[in-house]
């Protein structure tokens, strides 16, 4: 059985799902569940390109361009393509083999490459609406777990789970609640709710998409309902297997992602 942590940021994400020992309709159980989430094919490798945008609370929004690489689901490096004032920034994020997250800042504009602490990693991600934390794995042994019911989503059948943090000032949430599509194996919706208790964002992955056999969130929406403040991501490009370098996914390679990125 697997122990260690699954969380992909089409990413980013997505996977924030659950362990269980309560087992509802069929014996399944949400450590089942979250086995089949796990055990889901992915691509050895990816690209992407990515927009991202940000819409405030008067419905504003502004729109930034990126291009992403993948390494299974253990490593993630992306650079900002537009606008101007975050061209030129690169992102890092790895899996280490005590499933931590080694994560990697570079700013352009200060010629500086530095390392997201701990105490940061629940801060925003580049003013999005994900923490530095959505952007990379979280530890599923950080969490007790329970199914809460089965209903249907969006027109498929879902599993609802709950994931209960142990210590919600490290994790930056109280508990999450995840509808995950037994089909699939993949989250449509997850709910993240502050240190309160209190609902504080809805994860929707609206659309999710088989790319080159591997099914893959194409277009999610990350919504803070208490700022009302919301971030969308949409993969405009996905491309598998298509051998990516490992010295992209270096701290040392951040200032130079931006060579790297393919004319479009």
């Amino acid at each position: 059985m697997k122990n260690g942590k699954r969380l992909m940021w089409t990413m980013v994400l997505i996977g924030v799902l659950a362990l269980s020992a309560t087992a509802l309709a069929g014996g399944i159980t949400g450590r089942q569940i979250i086995e089949n989430v796990d055990n889901a094919p992915v691509a050895d490798d990816a690209r992407l390109l990515m927009t991202m945008t940000l819409v405030n609370s008067q419905g504003q929004s502004l729109e930034r361009q990126m291009w992403s690489w993948k390494q299974g689901t253990k490593k993630t490096a992306l650079v900002f393509l537009a606008p101007d004032d975050v061209k030129g920034t690169a992102f890092l994020t790895i899996e280490l083999p005590d499933y931590s997250n080694d994560m990697w800042l570079y700013l352009p504009s200060l010629g500086l490459t530095k390392h997201i602490d701990a105490d940061s990693k629940t801060q925003s991600f580049m003013g999005s609406d994900f923490t530095y934390d959505d952007m990379g794995h979280r530890n599923i042994n950080d969490y007790d777990y329970e199914i809460l019911r089965e209903e249907t989503y969006d027109g498929h059948h879902v599993y609802v789970v709950k994931a209960t943090a142990r210590d919600p000032q490290e994790e930056g949430y109280s508990h999450m609640i995840s509808w995950i599509r037994d089909d699939i194996w993949k989250p449509v919706k997850v709910e993240y709710y502050d240190l309160a208790g209190k609902l504080e964002k809805i994860q929707t992955n609206s659309k999710i998409e088989k790319i080159d056999g591997y099914w893959a969130v194409t277009k999610m929406e990350m919504e803070n309902v208490q700022t009302k403040h919301k971030t969308v991501v949409t993969m405009t490009k996905i491309e598998v297997n298509t051998g990516v370098p490992a010295d992209v996914f270096t701290s040392a390679w951040l200032p130079k992602l931006l060579s790297l990125v393919p004319q479009q």
